[in-house]
């Protein structure tokens, strides 16, 4: 099976033509059908979109996460005042005490604007990543046809930047010489470049958007951003699950959940 994943934005003002690529994560403007097969297989779908309509964020994701007892259900959605986070990629890799979630809390808990919480999460992040990356890899060495797990990691923030809603992905990933690299990208006012994002699964996304120039303008966003990772999930049914949470920010950086799906708050504190 091949499976496309990594980090796609959609930019506003350009028209569909072909899909560029920098560095790992591939950027989509909107401009076709993707040609780009990323060799590992990832699990996760997030789309984080910027209703330029409404001046609100909506954010859905699955539920699935990998681990060696199998598949199992978790909250990737993280709402903590002010500062909320979608995540994808490697979720936690216990032998070496890297949780992606705790990370971002503990990210979101630091003082500052979003953007600094943002480049706060890639700070914190890194020695606890690349310990659990080089575990995998080690395991992988060991025993080739062991667990499968996700290397690259993925967040979205959003929130309020400059008084007004913004959208930023922060990620990393460990290239096979041991060398860190990371990606910060951003839609913002006043031009919010980039209507939005697609982290993890995407393909079957990114072909809906090349085939529908005009989906922006024709859909409901709030009821898109969920059937785009329905997509993914009917699609790629061992990687991404249901139920799928939802929530959107209006414009003053107020969350709505409109889904919850795995995000009950006590089963987040729990985790």
């Amino acid at each position: 099976m091949n499976a496309t994943s990594s980090t796609q934005f959609v930019n506003a003002h350009t028209r569909p033509r072909r899909f560029l690529s920098r560095s790992w994560l591939t950027l989509a403007f909107l401009t076709g059908s993707v040609t780009l097969e990323c060799p590992s297989l990832k699990a996760t779908s997030v789309v984080a979109l910027y209703d330029r309509v409404n001046h609100r964020v909506l954010i859905a994701a699955d539920c699935t996460v990998k681990r060696d007892s199998g598949l199992a259900r978790k909250c990737k959605i993280l709402d903590m005042s002010g500062c909320v986070v979608a995540i994808a990629g490697l979720y936690e890799e216990p032998t070496s005490d890297f949780h992606l979630g705790q990370i971002v809390r503990a990210a979101c808990a630091q003082s500052g604007s979003l953007r600094e919480r943002a480049d706060a999460f890639l700070k914190m992040s890194r020695k606890p990543y690349r310990a659990a990356v080089l575990k995998l890899r080690e395991e992988k060495k060991s025993n080739p046809y062991g667990r499968l797990a996700d290397e690259e990691v993925q967040t979205v923030f959003a929130g309020i930047q400059d008084g007004h809603l913004a959208l930023m992905v922060r990620g990393l990933r460990m290239d096979e010489a041991g060398k860190m690299i990371s990606e910060s990208l951003e839609t913002s006012a006043p031009d919010y470049v980039r209507i939005g994002f697609f982290l993890g699964l995407n393909r079957r996304i990114r072909s809906y958007v090349g085939n529908y120039p005009d989906w922006e303008a024709d859909s409901d966003l709030a009821t898109l951003a969920s059937r785009f990772v329905k997509m993914e999930i009917e699609a790629h049914p061992g990687l991404a699950g249901l139920p799928i949470s939802e929530l959107e920010l209006d414009h003053d950086g107020n969350v709505r959940w409109i889904a919850k799906g795995a995000c009950d708050r006590n089963k987040i504190e729990a985790d």
